[in-house]
This record gives structure tokens, sequence and C-alpha cells, in this order.
């Protein structure tokens, strides 16, 4: 496990407020938990919809902060109707929360969306940072703080919501989905599970933690028809990032937009980065990478490496995470949580 120096304070202060206790036991009881209300939309795309799921909870009504889930799915599939049950507990704690789709890179919703080149990024990007957007502009109907946004992603989700987070102010990367084009995008706190931070690099990082790279490198993988050149394959774009023939530029500037390492500057939100050693889909040195980056930048992060665990995390390290959102976005002045853990 690694952590920076502060994560010892962080834990205390989170203990002394019960928040660690809360976070905790809170989990089993709310697995089951139903948006309320679900399927708003939040812009549209090709006249087709983009929705969310909102989570509120019973206590406080006003001032609430709202984490924010991206799902995973390789960019090509899965949903918001399956939030990641780690972020339930922060219900009781009174926080309000929120899952959306955006555009996927796959057949479907390219018949959806107006073709292949209207879905491959940066469109989940521009989706998601529309529904930041949507949600801080209505933040008044359901009882959000619009100064307490943060995101939580896994997988693909985590890479998602990480270059969103760090991409505060690009131009490229905002994009014009949606009806809240002038409202902020940006967000107070991040939270990134066994996601992707260098998507040029993952073969090289998969030969680091012991697997065979060149799956990672081969033409057609997820990560390389996500940016537009699954036919070159990251291999072939990182062996040809000088060469200024076609295609060759533009995949090296789309491979390049898409990592978040390429994203960080000291004015950055907080990030809690966790990964397990044997993750097999995505090598935990992504992570390492991303947290390397935060550190030279002197951004306030935190990398738990658990010992195993595979393309997952166990409630051990999601209760650290959740006390570090919980310390970042809670109130400390008006104490969040309810059932007498203040």
């Amino acid at each position: 496990m690694a952590s920076n120096n502060h994560w010892g304070q962080i834990a205390m202060r989170a203990r002394q407020a019960g928040w660690l206790l809360l976070l905790a036991i809170a989990a089993p009881q709310l697995q089951a938990q139903s948006p309320m209300p679900a399927n708003v939309e939040y812009a549209r795309v090709n006249n087709q919809p983009l929705r969310l799921d909102l989570y509120l909870p019973s206590a406080p009504v006003s001032g609430r902060p709202l984490m924010i889930f991206v799902h995973g799915g390789g960019w090509n599939s899965g949903n918001k109707d399956v939030i990641q049950p780690a972020m339930l507990p922060l219900l009781d704690a009174g926080f309000a929360l929120a899952s959306v789709d955006y555009r996927l890179v796959n057949a479907q919703h390219a018949t959806l969306y107006g073709g292949m080149s209207a879905v491959i990024f940066p469109a989940a990007v521009h989706d998601i940072k529309a529904a930041i957007r949507f949600l801080r502009a209505n933040a008044g109907t359901w009882g959000l703080d619009p100064q307490r946004f943060g995101l939580w992603g896994g997988s693909a989700g985590s890479h998602l919501a990480s270059l969103v987070g760090l991409s505060g102010g690009d131009a490229a990367l905002e994009g014009a989905v949606g009806n809240h084009i002038g409202v902020s995008s940006n967000v107070q706190v991040v939270v990134v599970a066994y996601g992707p931070s260098d998507l040029l690099r993952m073969g090289l990082d998969a030969t680091e933690a012991g697997f065979n790279g060149a799956g990672w490198d081969a033409p057609n993988t997820a990560h390389a028809v996500f940016i537009g050149c699954g036919t070159q394959g990251m291999g072939a774009i990182l062996a040809n990032l000088d060469n200024p023939a076609p295609p060759w530029p533009q995949c090296v500037a789309q491979a390049n937009l898409a990592n978040p390492v390429l994203q960080v500057n000291v004015s950055d939100p907080p990030i809690w980065i966790g990964h397990a050693n044997d993750d097999q889909i995505v090598p935990w040195p992504q992570s390492q990478r991303l947290y390397n980056a935060l550190q030279m930048a002197g951004v306030d992060s935190v990398f738990v490496r658990a010992p195993s665990g595979g393309h997952q995390l166990q409630e051990a390290e999601y209760v650290l995470a959740r006390a570090f959102v919980a310390q970042r976005l809670g109130n400390l002045d008006q104490p969040l949580f309810a059932h007498g853990f203040e």
C-alpha cells in the first residue's frame, strides 16, 4: 500500500469524525438502493437522449455534496443502471449520488448517435462534462451544493473520470454537448479505481507487472478502438510517434489527448487511486504513472495498492476511498453524518 505523507492525518480526522465507522457498516444494507429520480435526460446528441440517475439522501435536504459514478465496460459496453455499490454508504453520510450514461464505441451507438466518428473519443468525455454542467446548473432542484462535486470511476470509467477531472479548461475536451455550455464542468475530488492512465503504454506496463504485454499493443484492442485507431493498435502508434505520414499524427494526437497523465497540473482536484497488484485487465503500473505525475505536480493524491483482488477492489480499500471523499467534500462545520455519527 502506498500513500502520501498526509494520509495518516486524513485517516485520523476521518476516524475522529466517525466517518470510517459509518461508511464501513452501511454498505450491506444499501446494496438494493434504487435511484430517485431515474432516467433524467441531461443532453441530446443527434436527437438521442443521454440520461442519468440520481440517488438522494433523506437528509440534509439542501447543500448536499454530489458524487457522480462513471461506469466501466471497455468504453464499448455498460450503462448507468448499476451504480458502484461501494458508493452507496455515502448516502447515509448525506451525499447525493448520480450515475451517468455516455456514448459508447459500438455499432448500436454509432447508429443512434450519427456514425462511429460521433462516438469515438472524445465523445464520452464531452458527455460526462455535459452531465456535470447539467447537474450544477440544476443543483437547486435537488438540493445539491454546486461547489462540492466529485467523480468516481471503475476501469474504463476511471479513465474517463480522471480525464474529466484533470482537464478543466481544455477546450478540446470540454465539447459542446447539452444546454449549459457556460457552466463549469470542474469537480472537487476524483476516485480512480483500477483505471488506465496512459493508453499508449499499457503494453509496457503489463510487461512490468509480469504479464505478456503484446496483447495490449495489438490492433483492435478496446483502447485502440476507443481513440479511433483500432486498425493500427497502440504498439504501432508508439513505434511511430514521429512519423509524419498518415494516419500516425492523428493517432498520436488522439492517444495523447486521451492520456490523463498528460493533463496533470498543480490546479487539479484531490485524487484517490486504488489498484490490485494482480490485475490482468489494466496493469497496476498505469495507476503508478498517474500517482507519480500527481505527486510531481503537487496535487493532493493517494495511491492504495492492494496485494490481490484482480480487476476490482475490496471493501477494505473502498472504506479508505470513501473516507478520502468524505474528508474533502464533507462540511466539517455542519456535519453531514446521520445516526449519531457526527
